[in-house]
């Protein structure tokens, strides 16, 4: 009787094989996960411009210079915003307040503030185009201790942007844009 070796053939897919895949799927996944989050960053930045300017644009059509009686409040009652876009879409608050110019109010401010705004937008924030000469009139960052850095004259964007960067990196901070 002669013997013969049987020959399992088995099928399927070694557990090298499988771990391979899982190691590439794996890394895929992490710079998927790094793109969305750096996506969804440059949103809420984006969004949060648009706001300002809209808040902006519409404090100014209905106050027209004289500043008196601003406030979210009265800005949402007349329906030239809606209580959305006065949303931080990094959390925090976002406010509107008056400054004097002489006996009259003749600028606002719109500050944004929160502990959740990455130091990218921060400095994307100040060191966007607000407009011409007479309509913005000033943009600066404060910290716990203060102002931080500001500006309010002279050639905008300002050219060394160093110190923005430098405050832009402390925590706590609020941002604020000031229109005439």
């Amino acid at each position: 009787m002669i013997l013969r070796n049987k020959k399992s053939h088995q099928s399927g897919r070694s557990m090298i094989e499988m771990l391979g895949v899982l190691a590439i799927v794996g890394v895929l996944s992490a710079g998927g996960i790094a793109g969305y989050s750096m996506a969804m960053q440059s949103h809420k930045t984006n969004q949060l411009i648009e706001r300002i300017q809209l808040v902006a644009s519409r404090v100014r059509s209905l106050y027209k210079g004289d500043y008196e009686g601003i406030s979210a409040d009265n800005m949402i009652s007349s329906g030239k915003i809606t209580s959305k876009d006065l949303e931080n879409p990094f959390g925090g608050t976002f406010t509107l307040n008056k400054g004097y110019g002489g006996t009259v109010r003749t600028y606002f401010t719109i500050v944004i503030s929160g502990n959740n705004i990455p130091a990218e937008t921060c400095t994307d924030l100040i060191l966007t185009y607000w407009g011409e000469e007479g309509v913005f009139r000033g943009v600066g960052i404060s910290g716990t201790g203060g102002t931080e850095w500001s500006w309010n004259q002279g050639t905008y964007p300002p050219s060394d942007t160093s110190a923005v960067i430098t405050a832009c990196k402390s925590g706590n901070k609020s941002m604020w844009v000031e229109f005439k």
